[in-house]
């Protein structure tokens, strides 16, 4: 029972790090973390959600000069997590990893 429980354990280390995302999509993560954990930024993030909800798939520059505020007032590593989206496969590893962390900020939002 036990060498069926220690093989179990090996396989399962020996596929985390395939099941890791990249680091770019690791670095947005760690972004995501940090502006939750900073009550100001969380602040502007959530106020950028409600714009960018209030523009849906609009034409709007007032709005679009507002979320590039926001976008500023968060900062480059910010804007740089926020495009790590572009290209991923909402359904790979990286994809769901990127969602679930944005998910995650965004369920702080009240």
């Amino acid at each position: 029972m036990s060498r069926a429980l220690a093989a179990c354990i090996a396989v399962c280390l020996a596929a985390s790090p395939v099941l890791a995302a990249s680091p770019k999509v690791e670095s947005a993560i760690k972004v995501f973390k940090a502006v939750a954990a900073d009550a100001n930024k969380l602040k502007t993030y959530c106020a950028m959600t409600k714009v960018m909800d209030a523009a849906a798939d609009k034409e709007d520059p007032k709005l679009d000069a507002q979320i590039e505020g926001f976008m500023k007032q968060l900062g480059p590593d910010f804007v740089t997590a926020w495009n790590a989206a572009e290209g991923l496969d909402d359904n790979s590893a990286d994809g769901k990893a990127y969602n679930t962390a944005v998910d995650d900020l965004s369920g702080k939002c009240t």
